[in-house]
């Protein structure tokens, strides 16, 4: 079976952004496996996932978000719908046709995952057949937001001043941050993460209906700093449909750190599409051949 070149594929984008596309599979492929990795990340992150996966009928698309790794950052607003819009360029320029996707978003590739589906619900049911949302939210990040304890909100308020400092000088920006942490080469630049942030904390997506029509699974570190787990649990309450499941000890870099349970969940993800394509399953909580039944399931993290 003849395999696409693990070389970046330009995608370019109305705006003048052009995405980082790496593609590992064949080109006559019976499912697509998008992966769409977080803030201040790159498709790097999926390394390990994509050695872990042993599906050669699947092509494996990971993709850099604008801004980030190879991708440049077009002059388009970022927000959500941003990102929603280039998820919905890739699945269109690499699952052509009647060729079936699964997307598996992490942090903020969970956030275009959640926009892409209040706003293009058409695209959730035929094509894309299944979701895997790992460490990711609905909204509701922001913590300088009213509702939050005083404490809470002096620190949002904080994190939101140091994202004006980058966005506004992000030279200096850069030395303050050194002298505390030396940024990773690998990261975006200051100005670009700091809008990419202040675009997090405005997320919010209320309209899931497209994602009760299809098998959804939830993965979450039980001792997630960066998004607490209690965004996982209101994502499941809000998707009573879906299944959630809980890494013991698990931290927001769970491609990274916990890749096992990535590709189990993924594994999981697939099949369920599958099956739910091609056998009209009922709905997943009403599913008797689930091992655990509706509700949390935990693996423990890989070695």
């Amino acid at each position: 079976m003849p395999e696409i070149p693990r070389t970046p594929v330009g995608l370019l984008r109305p705006d003048g952004a052009r995405l980082a596309l790496y593609l590992r599979g064949p080109r006559d492929p019976d499912l697509v496996l998008v992966l769409a990795h977080g803030w201040q990340a790159t498709s790097a992150i999926w390394d390990k996932t994509v050695e872990q996966l042993a599906r050669p009928t699947t092509l494996v698309v990971r993709y850099d978000q604008r801004g980030h790794g190879r991708s440049t950052t077009g002059t388009a607003r970022p927000a959500m719908s941003l990102l929603a819009d280039d998820l919905q360029a890739v699945i269109a320029a690499t699952a052509p046709g009647d060729v079936p996707v699964v997307l598996v978003g992490h942090s903020m590739g969970g956030a275009a995952a959640l926009t892409l589906a209040a706003g293009r619900p058409g695209l959730f049911g035929d094509k894309v057949i299944a979701v895997l949302l790992a460490a990711s939210s609905s909204g509701g990040l922001d913590l300088a937001a009213s509702g939050h304890p005083l404490p809470t909100r002096l620190i949002g308020l904080v994190r939101h001043v140091m994202a004006s400092m980058c966005i506004r000088a992000p030279g200096m920006a850069l030395r303050l941050h050194n002298l505390w942490q030396p940024r990773l080469s690998t990261q975006p630049p200051m100005d670009v993460a700091a809008r990419w942030f202040k675009a997090l904390m405005r997320h919010d997506v209320t309209d899931l209906e497209a994602l009760r029509r299809i098998p959804v699974h939830i993965l979450v570190g039980a001792d997630d700093p960066t998004i607490p787990p209690a965004h996982s649990h209101r994502l499941a309450e809000q998707l009573p449909t879906a299944r959630l499941h809980v890494v013991p000890r698990g931290c927001h870099r769970l491609p990274t750190r916990h890749s096992s349970s990535v590709v189990a969940a993924i594994e999981l993800t697939c099949s369920d599409g599958f099956r739910r394509l091609h056998e009209a399953l009922p709905p997943l909580a009403e599913r008797a051949d689930t091992a655990t039944g509706p509700g949390p399931a935990s693996w423990s993290p890989g070695p």
